[in-house]
């Protein structure tokens, strides 16, 4: 009898260690998002696309070196 009121004390034990495991993985924070950033548009092929990928010269923006080199579309 004793054996088995032991068994249930270590049994009670593991069930409370994972009970407040589960409880401190809920509150932990959760990562905060990015902020939005601008979106600009290729001066060539007029892709939106964000402001710190974009390649600018003399205020336009492109989308790739290739597309700044061949300038704004007609």
């Amino acid at each position: 009898m004793s054996k088995l009121l032991l068994l249930l004390a270590i049994l009670a034990f593991v069930v409370w260690l994972l009970v407040r495991q589960r409880k401190a993985d809920t509150h932990r924070e959760a990562p905060k998002p990015r902020p939005a950033e601008k979106m600009v548009i290729c001066a060539h092929c007029g892709v939106h696309l964000p402001e710190s990928e974009a390649v600018s010269f003399e205020g336009r923006h492109y989308c790739s070196a290739e597309h700044r080199q061949q300038g704004p579309a007609a």
